[in-house]
């Protein structure tokens, strides 16, 4: 069976369509696709910003544990805070809760 040139034009485009089609498929949508990618920078991102919090917060603790180990007021005003400590001498004024 022969095809005519037109056919066979026809057909070759028709072919190269489908080729192009299916690659810009896969290139989207694939394991590896545009897609995938753009999630995986999208959580790299909130990675990073969740990281440097975390270092904030670990350089505010380190200041913390320095100050608690280099100024003895502070655990004084801990336990003055939190346990309800006081100073020989020291007047409490207990006011009743509303």
């Amino acid at each position: 069976m022969r095809f005519s040139r037109k056919a066979k034009r026809e057909l070759s485009w028709i072919l190269l369509f489908t080729s192009c089609v299916a690659l810009l498929s896969i290139l989207l949508f694939g394991d590896g696709g545009l897609i995938q990618l753009r999630k995986y920078r999208a959580e790299l991102r909130d990675l990073q910003l969740e990281n440097l919090d975390l270092r904030q917060q670990r350089s505010d603790y380190l200041k913390k544990i320095d100050k608690l180990k280099t100024d003895p007021y502070q655990w004084e005003r801990i336990a003055r805070e939190r346990y309800n400590f006081a100073l020989e001498g020291d007047i409490i004024v207990n006011l009743p809760d509303r």
